[in-house]
């Protein structure tokens, strides 16, 4: 029964967290998003990723800014606390 609730819990905890990043990736920059060169950007539409969460992967769509010649900058990664690539920072703690 508890490795049952507990499964439930981090499902539960996988869609809140979808829910979250989905709501805050709706929202766009009210600034002019810039690289750390000044280079200005602008926001295209929702790109989709995937987040390995401690509830499992996590699969939601966010803002791509992308430079010419350059990998996309997404301005609410930071916002979100997300890794650039990879697993989520609660779940690399845990594995620690």
């Amino acid at each position: 029964m508890e490795l049952t609730l507990f499964r439930r819990f981090l499902a539960l905890g996988a869609a809140l967290w979808r829910r979250c990043c989905v709501t805050r990736a709706a929202v766009r920059p009210a600034a002019p998003v810039t690289t750390p060169d000044g280079t200005r950007l602008t926001a295209h539409d929702q790109r989709p990723t995937t987040d390995d969460s401690v509830g499992g992967k996590v699969r939601w769509g966010r803002p791509d800014c992308p430079a010419p010649g350059q990998a996309g900058l997404w301005p609410r990664d930071a916002a979100l606390s997300l890794p650039a690539r990879g697993d989520s920072a609660l779940l690399r703690a845990w594995v620690a």
